[in-house]
């Protein structure tokens, strides 16, 4: 009895473990750093997507940002490429959230949600919608 106890302890720690791992793997998030690495530096190519309103991306958008709203993001995606690299934020996270999803269930790969707007330390550009 003893060893099928530890047999089923093993296999739910697996199990768990398993899970864990894919959880991590489908949650890609990105630090200031990082991204100040790429807005600044240009260490790879990639795409900016601020996904908040119009109003909102006029008050301040991190440097390099394109908008594009996440109620639209579907209709509007950023490039036909599944394999680009595409970092989107919001006020919050929560709607870059939900485009991340959009866009994942789109086919696309490469998707990071850097969450909130206040996350960039960084000087925020003022400028019209593009």
């Amino acid at each position: 009895m003893l060893k099928k106890s530890i047999n089923s302890f093993i296999l739910t720690v697996l199990l768990l473990g398993c899970a864990g791992s894919s959880a991590q793997a489908d949650s890609r998030t990105m630090t200031y750093y990082q991204l100040q690495e790429l807005v600044y530096n240009h260490t790879a190519d990639y795409i900016l997507i601020d996904v908040r309103t119009a109003a909102e991306y006029e008050n301040g958008h991190i440097p390099s940002a394109i908008l594009i709203p996440y109620d639209t993001i579907a209709a509007d995606p950023p490039t036909t490429d599944k394999n680009a690299l595409i970092i989107l934020y919001c006020r919050t996270g929560r709607r870059s959230g939900i485009a991340y999803e959009t866009l994942s269930k789109m086919g696309y790969k490469n998707l990071v949600n850097f969450g909130a707007v206040s996350n960039w330390r960084g000087e925020l550009t003022i400028s019209s919608t593009p």
